[in-house]
């Protein structure tokens, strides 16, 4: 199984546009904390990357951290190659473990009502800090274990000391919560919750076609000039009775992509909307990736960390995402690329993609709305 990336979604808002904002990009120091936009980020190779959004706890301005107040952080010591842990938090999600191997991800525990150590530099600290490394990033990876507090750090040794004895054929959340009940619990590991079988799995097959002949850019104002737009859609398919590329009511439907600051750095978003009936302008379909990985090749589709390309099918209610029907598994191919602003710049991709209600998604352990921070769209 895949582990699952909890990243924040943004929105464009169609004929109203505005860019993502950025986060803080001044210089940070390696290893140190930060709020923003109350969720914790940690500075990663002179670059601020989210940790997780704090949700209905503060972010900590005093210690970069989700609802807690200062601790021991120091360095206790090296302890090798601890691996990659991925994110359990209260998400389930054990991820890779480095030496023990992939322990795959659980999808949405909820609140798992952790009564282990939470101040700051916790186990669940050092947990929730690893999903913000590379699977083979072990500097990063050895930084989170050295950003814990004495506590902390021991109760992720215990933890990965009985994981490795108990887990080694079977490397998931329930194994670890099976065989290691205490320590997981410590360590904020728990099983995921069931997927909604109200929703088919997969909700429904579609594909990707994007031929795309104008670069918008933040210089281009906020409002979408008809030479800035492509009117047909880049994505297809059916999520029951609803047909992404035309929705109810709609008559046109038209593509857009983007190209500025994101979250954490310089993004490549497509977005895709219909007119003229309100039902149709609520449907918003959006593709994001990094700039870095908007090259002419083959890229991953979906929410996993190994995922390049994040794809989905969103009800937009006062320019927000109100609830979110699908989101796409599946790779598409990159065939033309040039990030020139305007009208020099193009672009065009391909590809075929499963959409999964995020209320269901095998894949990902079942019901994963929780994690991504949505509600799931009724069934259609």
């Amino acid at each position: 199984m895949k582990k699952i990336l909890f990243a924040v979604l943004a929105i464009m808002a169609l004929f109203s546009f505005t860019g993502c904002g950025a986060d803080d990009e001044t210089a940070c120091t390696e290893g140190e904390y930060m709020c923003s936009n109350n969720a914790s980020h940690v500075c990663r190779e002179g670059v601020w990357k989210l940790v997780k959004d704090c949700g209905e706890e503060t972010c900590n301005d005093a210690t970069g951290r989700c609802g807690e107040e200062a601790g021991d952080t120091g360095n206790t010591g090296n302890t090798g190659d601890t691996g990659n842990t991925g994110n359990t938090g209260d998400t389930g999600n054990t991820g890779n473990t480095g030496d023990t191997g992939n322990t795959g991800d659980t999808g949405n525990t909820g609140d798992t009502g952790n009564t282990g150590d939470t101040a700051a530099g916790s186990c669940e600290d050092i947990f929730s800090c690893l999903n913000g490394c590379g699977d083979t990033d072990e500097t990063c990876m050895q930084a989170c274990y050295d950003a814990g507090s004495t506590a902390g750090q021991a109760d992720y040794n215990a933890w990965q000391t009985c994981f490795s004895a108990n887990c080694e054929s079977d490397q998931t959340a329930q194994c670890s919560v099976d065989n290691c009940p205490t320590e997981s619990e410590t360590c904020g590991i728990s099983v995921g919750q069931p997927g909604n079988t109200d929703y088919p799995a997969p909700y429904g097959t579609g594909g990707v076609n994007a031929n795309l002949t104008y670069i918008v850019t933040d210089a281009d104002g906020t409002s979408l000039g008809q030479e800035m737009v492509t009117m047909s859609a880049f994505a297809t398919g059916n999520l029951g009775a609803l047909n992404i590329a035309s929705p109810p009511g709609a008559e046109m439907t038209y593509s857009y992509i983007y190209n500025g600051d994101g979250q954490s750095g310089r993004v490549v978003s497509i977005s895709q909307g219909s007119q003229d009936s309100a039902a149709a302008l609520d449907i918003q379909t959006m593709l994001s990736m990094d700039e870095a990985d908007a090259a002419v090749g083959s890229l991953t589709v979906g929410f996993g960390t190994d995922d390049q390309v994040a794809l989905y099918v969103v009800k937009i209610a006062n320019n927000a995402i109100s609830c979110m029907h699908a989101f796409a598994i599946g790779s598409i191919s990159i065939t033309d690329v040039n990030l020139s602003p305007g009208a020099a710049g193009s672009f065009a991709a391909s590809g075929s993609i499963e959409w999964f209600s995020p209320a269901n998604v095998p894949l990902y352990g079942g019901d994963i709305a929780a994690d991504l921070g949505v509600t799931a769209c009724p069934v259609q």
